[in-house]
């Protein structure tokens, strides 16, 4: 298994897996899944901030992406803010998922970033929020939706 930056020629398997991610959400609720929205999220995560891919047997399997931005009530920091987080259910298990997780510190540092926002949706598997605490990571907020 191996963790490296993504590139161009990733972001169809991004695209197909972050089809794959957002049908498990409650943001299917909210809009339809919009091809051309996120390939063109994909190729800006690529381009400017932090988009990981993880490899299993030679095909990408897992991914995690991250805009790097300035803090909102400082910018002389920036932090990173988790957009996806996603491992194909066939490839779980293997590691990939705390691959990538570990492998978001060091690049979201080269982007600039000092610190992390990584996300839990409301229906994400209790593991991961487990995972996050034991790598240092602190409950900082819930957020609430209301469609209009």
């Amino acid at each position: 298994m191996q963790v490296r930056q993504a590139t161009e020629r990733d972001v169809p398997e991004i695209v197909r897996m972050s089809r794959a991610f957002y049908a498990t959400t409650t943001y299917r609720g909210y809009a339809d899944f919009d091809e051309a929205t996120v390939t063109a999220l994909a190729e800006t995560l690529v381009r400017d901030h932090v988009m990981l891919v993880a490899e299993v047997g030679g095909q990408v399997a897992g991914m995690a992406g991250l805009f790097v931005v300035p803090f909102m009530f400082n910018h002389s920091h920036r932090m990173a803010h988790e957009v996806v987080w996603y491992v194909d259910p066939e490839a779980q298990g293997a590691g990939a998922g705390k691959a990538l997780l570990a492998a978001i510190e060091p690049a979201c540092r080269e982007k600039g970033a000092t610190g992390i926002f990584m996300i839990h949706l409301a229906n994400s598997p209790p593991q991961a929020a487990e995972i996050y605490q034991r790598m240092g990571y602190a409950h900082s907020e819930t957020v609430y939706v209301r469609t209009l």
